[in-house]
């Protein structure tokens, strides 16, 4: 086992800090110096300090990082997670949107920090629900992950029953149309048009120009990520949501999270045992 000092796992640490903003402490506390071996056991480095200076050279190649961010960061997930966020998007959001939009101009939802996928195709399904209704209505969806070995896995659209659990179920029976087809253990294929359905991409939300990606967004799912954040970029999130969305545009959050209040801010609305964070007016924006 390769033997590895604190202070080399304080600079690691730091370094995945400062490409991703994420507080390994609040991804993992388990097995971080076996993670790092295995990892430098992949790259062919037998010194801790010349796999250091690998992860330092991330801003050129930023292969082994994203590779040790992979491995640090374990993603869990489940369809239709909290689902009174999803009932509100299909029976308040989208109404609104469409009641006062052209049925040309494109619904653009983004599931930023989508882990496996299991949040951005039940997006999709209530997606297909409502255009069942309205089939003249536009959609974008985009997902975006900063673990690959996530976005590979959201891509190929393959889950074991542990994603499925009982919260898919129901949706499956009141949309009239499955996810996708059900194996004998429990898991499921998505169906090619609702994968179809999903633009999936790498996002890294600690990079300002990677989040450029956001703008004219009209939904923000990002749920469950900015507890693995510092104060400051929790605070330069905030402000950058504000500013990509549309007005009326709304934030969907997990359910142990809040946005800190910023010079920006948004609408608390709340729906059934759920919120969401609104951007009301598009005029604060010009005024900054």
């Amino acid at each position: 086992m390769i033997s590895i000092d604190k202070k080399q796992i304080e600079r690691i640490s730091q370094l995945v800090h400062d490409y991703s903003g994420i507080v390994i402490e609040r991804v993992t506390t388990r097995l971080v110096e076996k993670k790092i071996a295995d990892q430098m056991h992949h790259f062919g480095v037998v010194q801790v300090a010349d796999y250091i200076s690998i992860l330092e050279s991330y801003a050129h190649n930023a292969l082994a990082m994203d590779d040790l961010i992979s491995d640090l960061t374990v993603s869990e997930s489940f369809f239709f997670r909290n689902p009174a966020q999803f009932e509100f998007m299909l029976e308040n959001v989208l109404p609104a949107f469409f009641s006062t939009h052209n049925n040309n101009i494109p619904f653009r939802i983004w599931s930023a920090g989508c882990s496996r996928g299991e949040e951005a195709y039940s997006i999709a399904m209530v997606i297909k629900h409502f255009q069942q209704k309205f089939p003249e209505a536009q959609f974008c969806i985009n997902a975006g992950d900063i673990n690959s070995r996530n976005l590979q896995s959201a891509r190929e659209g393959i889950y074991n029953s542990r994603s499925l659990r009982d919260k898919l179920e129901p949706f499956e029976t009141s949309f009239g149309f499955k996810l996708g087809k059900k194996d004998e253990n429990g898991g499921c294929i998505v169906a090619n048009e609702i994968r179809k359905m999903v633009e999936f991409q790498k996002l890294n939300l600690k990079n300002s120009q990677s989040l450029k990606c956001l703008m004219g967004s009209d939904i923000i799912f990002c749920r469950n990520v900015l507890i693995y954040f510092d104060e400051n970029l929790r605070n330069h999130l905030v402000e950058e949501f504000f500013k990509y969305l549309n007005p009326g545009g709304v934030v969907f959050l997990g359910e142990s999270e809040c946005f800190p209040a910023t010079k920006n801010s948004f609408e608390l609305v709340s729906f059934k045992n759920t919120y969401a964070y609104r951007q009301p007016n598009i005029s604060k924006i010009k005024n900054d």
